[in-house]
């Protein structure tokens, strides 16, 4: 069945810079990319000036030539020697559209658009919501047959049905259309599905590719030649010419590939489909699944993977470990909504059209009426600093304010460092619009700088460092050989190589991140610095300060552990109290950002039963004749655990054995190294809540006990003493009477039954 091919995606649409460039006077990114779309189809263009008039009506003639491209028909101009309406001489502009909608083969029998009763055809009459509806329909191949006796409730009932309307404005049954509607209602209908035959989006390209995702574009992925781009289709990757180079920001899309009516060998766009995409932020991704900030994906081994090359995707059992801590994960379904293709995707955001620098003589003027948000935060605008970075959503009424920044060591400007369209700092590439490369005029490769950037994530100027500068701190969520995965407290992640010689210390830490010479170093920093009060996390208020509604927030559950980033529907609790926040960050304006908290979840420990091990090591040699050689001792923590349905063992190297790990039920804190020396490893007891039979379960929810009601944890498997090992919940039912439960905690302070033992 064909299907729609527009869809509520219509935000994310892709656009080609070589058609069109961005109109001045639209900033809703929806319409701006929706225009760009039909006029490099050769559909709708601008009024000129690099504007698009988004607000002005379109008459009955101008709806008609629309109507008439949308067809296919680029060359009507054998149509433009007659006349068939009175008032629509043949040399009316318009003649040419409106004959051709009448007569031509194609068209005549679908009856597009009609004069009125007295013959004539009102041109320059203005084409109210009804009429647009049923031209639009008849385009599709549907008559009054179809839709109903009633004009226009049936037509406008039956296009929003369709999905024709999708997107557009509350507009009246008899009320003007607006050209930014028009455009809207002509994308989606290009895609809808018609009455019968193909969609018309095949009448004005040479040819589409169904079920294509959009991976990268030259700027993107350096092994690409300029012109180019990556697709992948039908579980292959495919390299193929572009007009121009697609807009690297929309990169991540799912739909059909168009191409040039004029050279079929060259996509011009890719517009959305109807299946479902999402996007999600990596915890830590292993063979058997993938954890995000919102639970666990786990893919069929077999599912496609595509990490950034240019040849064939891997399946996800091939190449999981190249999934990073950090990084956004793009999930594409099929038709069926099956998971289809996992993707790591290099977005390459450019800056906003509306984006500027504040506080500058060139700076523009916020509108009164405008709010002014900061990090999801409405503020005041006395709070607004010089170097903030604003943009003006004229849609919303809304200033969006970012005070985000990278300061380091400028190491590649190109094509010209003094006024690149890309630049490379801490490993990662940058795209640098024409308005943020003139601000790197007196600035030279080796110059430590500072990019500023706004909510979008594009680039808006660079300054050197000395001008401003970033406050550089992150907490390292991978480590892969050199290279480091950072999550900065500003929200931005950079990946860059680092000097030292064992970096597995620093992961799951708050660091410094500086530079010398073009080198990286990382330097553990201390939680040393918090806004005073308690979190009530319904008010979203730290004391009398505001937390960001995005606030990215960790646990340290004890002193030198691993960060662990948790969410904040994790937390229980009401309000957290001042001595369990560590650590907070704010932006400028004194919107808090970030939090680091004790443990007040439970969520971030492995929990499972722990053994020490004590092990000879190698041999150490007398110091001289009068002394005797000796061993040195390797210390571990073993923790058996059940995880994925399944037992499983993890062994910790330690400094010194922790008390608690003699096989007794423990929680490790999530983060801690299998490979090397971990000196702050610790373990937490658990406290034995109660002994219960198979009774007091409550399925695999809770259990009652003596002390209450206690929830289980997710996926808590049971321990069996005589086997050593776990099995599932359900089977211990089945085969044992007793069972032993642990907690973290009190059921009342967010406790839960973490560790079953049964006998």
């Amino acid at each position: 069945m064909k299907k729609r091919i527009l869809s509520m995606l219509m935000a994310m649409l892709l656009t080609f810079s070589a058609a069109s460039a961005a109109f001045s006077d639209i900033s809703d990114t929806r319409l701006e990319q929706t225009a760009s779309v039909l006029d490099a189809l050769g559909i709708m263009q601008g009024v000129g000036n690099n504007q698009f008039d988004p607000s002005s009506s379109l008459t009955r003639a101008q709806f008609c030539k629309l109507a008439v491209t949308s067809m296919g028909l680029s060359d009507v101009s054998a149509y433009g020697s007659y006349t068939i309406f009175p008032d629509v001489k043949n040399s009316h502009w318009a003649a040419p559209y409106i004959n051709a909608a009448v007569r031509h083969p194609d068209l005549k029998d679908r009856k597009i658009i009609r004069g009125y009763a007295d013959g004539t055809f009102g041109p320059n009459k203005t084409v109210n919501f009804g009429e647009a509806c049923t031209m639009l329909l008849r385009m599709l191949g549907y008559q009054e047959t179809d839709i109903g006796p009633f004009w226009p409730q049936d037509y406008i009932a039956r296009a929003k049905s369709l999905g024709l309307t999708d997107n557009v404005s509350d507009v009246k049954d008899t009320g003007a259309v607006k050209r930014s509607d028009a455009a809207l209602m002509l994308l989606n209908t290009l895609g809808a599905t018609p009455k019968e035959g193909d969609i018309l989006l095949k009448k004005v390209a040479s040819g589409t590719v169904e079920n294509s995702v959009l991976l990268a574009t030259s700027e993107t992925n350096g092994k690409l030649r300029s012109g180019m781009a990556l697709f992948y289709e039908d579980g292959n990757v495919q390299q193929r010419s572009t007009i121009g180079t697609l807009d690297k920001s929309m990169i991540g899309i799912s739909g059909t590939v168009v191409f040039d009516k004029k050279n079929s060998a060259v996509a011009i766009g890719i517009v959305p489909n109807h299946n479902k995409v999402e996007v999600v932020s990596v915890r830590t991704a292993a063979a058997n699944g993938v954890t995000t900030e919102s639970g666990v994906i786990r893919p069929d081994r077999n599912t496609k993977l595509y990490t950034g090359e240019i040849t064939e995707p891997k399946t996800y059992a091939e190449s999981w470990a190249d999934i990073t801590s950090g990084s956004k994960l793009h999930l594409f379904y099929d038709s069926y909504g099956q998971l289809a293709l996992m993707a790591v995707l290099p977005t390459g955001a450019t800056a906003n059209a509306h984006s500027f620098v504040y506080g500058l003589e060139s700076s523009v003027n916020i509108p009164q009426n405008y709010a002014v948000v900061k990090n999801g935060v409405t503020i005041d605008r006395t709070k607004l600093q010089k170097y903030d970075v604003v943009t003006l959503d004229a849609a919303n009424q809304k200033a969006i304010v970012t005070d985000t920044r990278l300061s380091g060591y400028y190491g590649e400007g190109t094509p010209t460092f003094s006024y690149p369209q890309q630049v490379t700092m801490y490993d990662e590439s940058y795209a640098i619009s024409d308005s943020a490369a003139a601000t790197f005029k007196n600035i030279k490769l080796g110059d430590y700088i500072t990019l500023l950037f706004d909510a979008n994530g594009g680039v808006v100027a660079a300054y050197p460092k000395s001008v401003v500068s970033a406050e550089m701190q992150g907490i390292v969520t991978g480590i892969n050989g050199k290279q480091t995965t950072i999550l900065m407290t500003n929200g931005l992640t950079i990946r860059p190589t680092c000097e030292a010689e064992d970096l597995t210390a620093f992961m799951g830490r708050l660091v410094t991140v500086g530079q010398s010479s073009g080198k990286t170093y990382l330097t553990k920093r201390s939680l040393s610095g918090k806004t005073s009060g308690s979190w009530t996390i319904a008010d979203g208020k730290i004391g009398t300060a505001q937390v960001s509604p995005t606030v990215k927030v960790y646990e340290e559950v004890i002193s030198g552990a691993p960060l662990n980033l948790i969410s904040i529907s994790d937390i229980k609790l009401s309000s957290v109290s001042s001595g369990q926040i560590k650590y907070t960050v704010s932006d400028n304006a004194g919107t808090i950002t970030n939090i680091v908290l004790g443990d007040v979840t439970g969520e971030s420990w492995v929990y499972g039963i722990g053994y020490g091990e004590k092990k000879q090591g190698e041999y150490v040699p007398p110091l001289d004749e009068h002394s005797a050689g000796s061993f040195n001792y390797l210390y571990s923590v073993k923790l058996d655990y059940w995880e994925d349905g399944k037992n499983t063992a993890a062994t910790y190297p330690v400094v010194s054995l922790p008390s608690a790990a003699w096989g007794n039920p423990v929680g490790i804190p999530k983060g801690y190294s299998t490979s090397v020396k971990n000196p702050s490893l610790d373990t937490l007891p658990l406290k034995l809540v109660d002994t219960v039979e198979v009774s007091a379960f409550d399925g695999s929810v809770g259990v009652k006990t003596s002390d209450g009601y206690y929830e289980l944890a997710d996926e808590i498997g049971v321990y069996v003493t005589a086997q050593q090992q776990f099995i599932s919940l359900q089977s211990a039912k089945t085969n044992y009477t007793k069972f032993r439960l642990y907690a973290n905690n009190t059921a009342s302070n967010g406790g839960k039954i973490r560790v079953i033992i049964a006998s």
